[in-house]
């Protein structure tokens, strides 16, 4: 995935790779050279599973969620990252674990611009949405909000610079003006896409794409068909890409009339 380095960046000048051994990595897009590398370790000092990553620019500064094969949710501010590799190469603490899933953390994606203002929270910036897909086939929905900590003087490189939580934080909580737990999927749900700001989409393993309300929490269009390889999808406009048809690429294009259809229907490249 690519990203910015700064929050005022034009184009996106990092990639940002990750993989299950529990590292990730920034690269210079232009050079090609390696910028820095963390290895993420859990409480025991072992090695964390990462199953998928995704990139949030709407928090007040770039976020890096990675969701894992625990079930949890960890986030890293970009800015904390690099900051931590030009001072001598030392992995930052996260600024944010928790656990979303009983199961491992399948998909993850950042939506955009949350609905509270968390006025309540000292030195709280503005807030994002982040959805999570799990292997046991819910998705669910989070606020995230993030606070700038205060620099102290026993504070070492690896500190965070800002906060990141989530709500809800307990199972009898709810979200102002938005669903959390997304349920209706049979297997792993391995991709997510957003439409607009009154739909997004799940894929799963169970064969099917999913069409949500994130407002009611409601089921409101799918796709049946595919098989349990279905493991992605992209969502350009109105044409929506996917595999899961055995070794197939499927695209699937939602501007075509009826008697366009009809009369015969090939792809404009």
């Amino acid at each position: 995935k690519t990203l910015s380095s700064t929050q005022d960046a034009v184009h996106p000048d990092l990639l940002m790779s990750a993989s299950i051994d529990g590292s990730f990595a920034l690269w210079d897009i232009k050079s090609g050279d390696l910028v820095t590398r963390c290895q993420m370790l859990d409480d025991s000092a072992e090695s964390v599973m990462i199953n998928c990553a995704g990139i949030d620019s709407g928090a007040g500064s770039n976020v890096i969620y990675f969701g894992t094969c625990g079930g949890y949710v960890v986030g890293y501010c970009v800015s904390d990252i690099i900051g931590n590799a030009s001072a001598g190469g030392v992995c930052p603490i996260p600024s944010c674990r928790f656990q979303a899933h009983e199961q491992a953390v399948t998909s993850i994606l950042a939506v955009g611009k949350g609905t509270s203002a968390s006025s309540a929270l000292p030195q709280a910036r503005s807030t994002s949405i982040l959805l999570t897909g799990g292997a046991d086939g819910s998705v669910k929905q989070w606020e995230m909000m993030s606070r700038t900590l205060q620099e102290s003087k026993e504070s070492d490189l690896s500190s965070p610079s800002c906060r990141l939580e989530h709500w809800p934080r307990l199972p009898n909580q709810r979200m102002k003006r938005r669903a959390h737990v997304f349920k209706g999927h049979s297997g792993p749900v391995n991709a997510l896409a957003q439409v607009d700001s009154t739909k997004f989409l799940s894929a799963s393993a169970d064969g099917t794409v999913r069409v949500w309300s994130p407002s009611e929490g409601k089921e409101m269009y799918r796709m049946d068909g595919f098989t349990d390889s279905l493991t992605s999808l992209v969502l350009a406009k109105e044409t929506l890409i996917t595999d899961g048809m055995d070794n197939m690429v499927c695209i699937h294009d939602f501007d075509v009339d009826v008697d366009e259809a009809d009369s015969g229907y090939e792809l404009e490249w």
